[in-house]
């Protein structure tokens, strides 16, 4: 081995660092950043979580509080509901061209002495006519005569009465039926209907057909 040409007296631990750029500095800036991420996302969840835990009991606190309230905004709706079905069945009855109490007085002024209503009912359905739709009411009479012919006129009592002739936008039809005769009683049971349209409907039906 050539010998140096002179003798090294430096101490390597003695040295400065002459490094340009020091990585257990980077290292451990890196680390702690990291540290500070992780930290701050899990500081955040946590807060969200808290955060959320207070907003649902709160709300379950404003429900608790609340309740008694809507048990009674229920029962006043469940009311409102049931009276405006009333109202609904008043505007119906008053909307029809039936009166219960005017067309039962006509009927007694009309019916002839011997001829005898049992029942008497009237109902409302809903009919359609291409693309229009519209009420029809039928007016539905039975009972007992004790000659055909007492029935016969008072169904031209009917034709020609007010209730009939009185309202120039409906149409009336009035059917009747003779059952056989009471062998017992000699009495007639008989079975009365009065349909009731409006006559535009039948216009229409008229033009559709021709």
């Amino acid at each position: 081995m050539q010998p140096y040409w002179r003798p090294n007296f430096s101490n390597p631990a003695t040295l400065p660092d002459i490094k340009v750029v020091r990585t257990d500095f980077i290292i451990n800036f890196i680390a702690v950043t990291l540290v500070l991420i992780v930290g701050f996302y899990v500081l955040q969840r946590e807060y969200r979580a808290y955060a959320l835990g207070n907003t649902i009991e709160d709300m379950e606190r404003r429900i608790r509080v609340a309740d008694p309230d809507d048990n009674l905004n229920l029962k006043m709706s469940d009311r409102f509901r049931e009276a405006t079905r009333h109202i609904v069945e008043l505007e119906r009855f008053f909307g029809s061209p039936v009166m219960a109490h005017e067309f039962l007085a006509m009927m007694s002024e009309l019916r002839p002495e011997g001829l005898i209503f049992n029942v008497i009912s009237v109902s409302e359905g809903i009919k359609k006519q291409g693309t229009k739709s519209f009420a029809e009411y039928r007016v539905n009479m039975s009972g007992e005569v004790k000659d055909p012919l007492m029935l016969s006129a008072f169904k031209k009592s009917l034709q020609s009465s007010s209730f009939v002739q009185g309202n120039s936008n409906m149409e009336y039809e009035i059917d009747e039926s003779l059952q056989t005769r009471n062998a017992k009683t000699g009495i007639f049971p008989y079975r009365m209907m009065i349909v009731i349209s409006p006559k535009q409907a039948e216009a229409a039906k008229e033009g559709a057909e021709g």
